[in-house]
């Protein structure tokens, strides 16, 4: 049975700084935005010596900020709870708060703290956003998935995010670029991976703002769900 991290606040806009759910279902998490994966993935991380990590995403979410660095709480941060993980951060010249886990800086924060753990590389993308630096990493096509996620070795952090099966259609609305059947097919080969131990941790975003919508990205975790398996929609 899953269980609510962070409980349902509405269909609400996510901007960067706001986590509208967390839902977990053993090493499986499903969230508005990824701006919770990298706490989801500590307890792997705290356990393992050295993992990979994959990123199937329209954005590369690696912005990298010194100033954001020097701010990580480096001495407590394994420990800290989903709230206090959210809502860590530091004044800015606006006399307010700057959180330090945005949705785009997270996987940047991630590489220059974890980096050292992380034995492969994988990117699936649209080029969209801040490139990772200081890293060398395998690019995938769609044409190429999922079918390479069945040659997969060792321990895996998997990261997608729903926006990567939406693009900018010619009126400039988002659409849907990938049939149900597509979608499914990725449920399918990830809880292959997940079964046989090969993904330790699975991290779901439906990031609505670039998935056409809610409902948009609701219709995909619908057809992405039934291959993998698992049983959630979000309330009414």
């Amino acid at each position: 049975m899953g269980k609510w991290i962070v409980d349902f606040q509405g269909r609400n806009h996510s901007t960067a700084i706001k986590l509208n759910f967390l839902w977990q279902q053993d090493n499986i998490f499903i969230m508005d935005n990824h701006r919770a994966a990298l706490w989801c993935w500590l307890d792997v991380l705290k356990k393992s010596e050295s993992v990979n990590l994959f990123h199937v995403d329209r954005h590369f979410d690696a912005l990298f900020s010194a100033k954001d660095y020097a701010h990580f709480p480096h001495d407590d941060f394994e420990g800290f709870g989903i709230k206090e993980y959210l809502e860590f951060g530091y004044d800015n010249d606006f006399f307010a708060v700057t959180p330090l886990f945005r949705w785009d800086n997270y996987l940047g924060l991630f590489i220059e703290k974890y980096g050292e753990k992380i034995g492969e590389w994988a990117f699936a993308t649209h080029g969209k956003g801040s490139a990772p630096r200081n890293i060398g990493f395998a690019a995938y096509e769609p044409w190429e998935l999922p079918a390479a996620l069945n040659k997969l070795e060792g321990n895996w952090i998997f990261n997608l995010d729903l926006d990567y099966f939406f693009g900018r259609m010619a009126d400039n609305k988002m659409g849907r670029l990938f049939t149900d059947a597509y979608i499914n097919d990725w449920g399918n080969e990830l809880r292959k991976a997940y079964d046989t131990g090969t993904i330790k941790v699975l991290t779901i975003s439906l990031s609505p703002e670039c998935a056409a919508g809610w409902a948009g990205a609701e219709a995909a975790l619908a057809a992405f769900n039934e291959g993998l398996g698992i049983s959630f929609t979000l309330p009414e």
